[in-house]
């Protein structure tokens, strides 16, 4: 599978951000655990649905079309990606985002800074099957949407890209496909190791004194040691 998405591979050294709420960030200091979700949690209506314009059609294993109707097809399958695979959302960037704060940070956020590598050993990425890396392709029309050597029906096409509006994002994501479908949650949480993961954590150029200060004896309870730092994102210099 590993070839088909060379193209959106990102280097093992480019920088990672994760921006969430103060809650998702507690949870995952707490249960040490990182959490996906499946594209029905997601806000974008959109997530998971493959381009209009694209045809799948079904064959039988001489590989002979079998005629079914077009728009069940593909509902069919817009449907069943939406379910059973589940990601966790990285921004790629070598500094900070305004616009990610804005838009998942708020007054009350936190962003976790990693990079590639230290996020595969955090969670032991070689020791899962069907788990892949990669960035997020954007696109204006079909004709630069991404297709896997041209496999349209592949089950990761339409989660690998997004319209070109959310291009600010420049999300890379991890995708797991666990195949466990009898487990309805739209949530999967595995193991990751915070200090191998985050590089440092940044609190929203909002907080207050106050809040970083509660932020930081939560980390010393914890036994966590890693630097965190209040964005200086709105700071006059």
């Amino acid at each position: 599978m590993n070839e088909l998405f060379d193209s959106l591979k990102p280097l093992e050294n480019y920088s990672l951000w994760r921006f969430m709420d103060l809650f998702k960030f507690v949870d995952l200091i707490t249960s040490k655990k990182l959490t996906l979700v499946n594209l029905t949690g997601m806000k974008d209506p959109y997530e998971g649905i493959l381009h209009s314009s694209i045809e799948i059609q079904s064959v039988d294993l001489s590989g002979k079309i079998i005629e079914s109707p077009q728009e069940n097809l593909s509902e069919m399958i817009n449907n069943v990606t939406r379910q059973i695979l589940f990601i966790s959302c990285w921004h790629e960037s070598n500094f900070e985002s305004a616009s990610m704060w804005n838009s998942y940070g708020n007054e009350n956020g936190i962003a976790i800074k990693t990079n590639v590598n230290r996020l595969k050993k955090a969670i032991k990425f070689e020791n899962y099957s069907e788990m892949e890396l990669l960035r997020v392709n954007y696109f204006h029309d079909v004709t630069d949407y991404y297709f896997p050597n041209r496999k349209e029906n592949h089950i990761y096409t339409a989660l690998l890209n997004k319209r070109a509006s959310f291009d600010y994002e420049k999300e890379v994501r991890l995708i797991w496909h666990p195949r466990d479908y009898s487990n309805e949650s739209i949530i999967r949480k595995i193991d990751v190791d915070l200090f191998d993961l985050i590089e440092c954590i940044y609190v929203s150029p909002l907080f207050n004194q106050w809040q970083l200060n509660s932020i930081k004896n939560l980390l010393d309870k914890l036994n966590i040691t890693i630097p965190i730092i209040k964005s200086e994102l709105y700071d006059l210099k």
